[in-house]
């Protein structure tokens, strides 16, 4: 009886741990998510370059906040328009060290940013670390908030 015991014991444990490291149907692997994340940065930081707010809009949140490198707020319709107008005007935008983690609906990505151009006819300086949450609404990952930090050298 023992023995029966502990078969049964042991068979639910590995069960158990089978079952676990299995993703659930329809939210594909944590490796595409986080795949599917990095290239949404790629996608947002050429975007921003070449001015094309429409993708832009697809990947960001009605409700979107962001905090830029000097500690000014910004929402999504002032954002846009900064981009649309040239306040926003970059001419390169490369992404790097990227690392996402993904919560459920929630994916949280920190990063490297260079970029060349101009804010507000001021030349952007230096590159900045960053971070920034999505949410997977109606199926799709949008940007929901994103935050700047500029690298200061000790």
């Amino acid at each position: 009886m023992n023995r029966i015991a502990t078969g049964v014991v042991v068979a639910a444990a590995f069960s158990l741990a089978t079952v676990s490291a299995v993703p659930a149907r329809g939210q594909g692997s944590t490796a595409s998510v986080e795949d599917q994340i990095k290239k949404m940065e790629k996608d947002r930081a050429a975007a921003v370059v070449k001015g094309d707010v429409a993708t832009l809009e697809k990947l960001t949140s009605d409700d979107y906040i962001l905090i830029n490198a000097n500690g000014e707020l910004s929402d999504k319709p002032t954002t846009m328009n900064n981009i649309k107008t040239g306040v926003i005007k970059l001419t390169a935008n490369e992404v790097s060290d990227l690392k996402v983690r993904v919560y459920g609906n929630t994916a949280v990505v920190t990063g490297k940013s260079t970029a060349k151009g101009t804010i507000g006819g001021r030349e952007l300086k230096g590159p900045v670390m960053f971070t920034r949450v999505y949410v997977k609404k109606d199926g799709k990952w949008q940007s929901v908030a994103f935050q700047q930090t500029p690298i200061v050298a000790p």
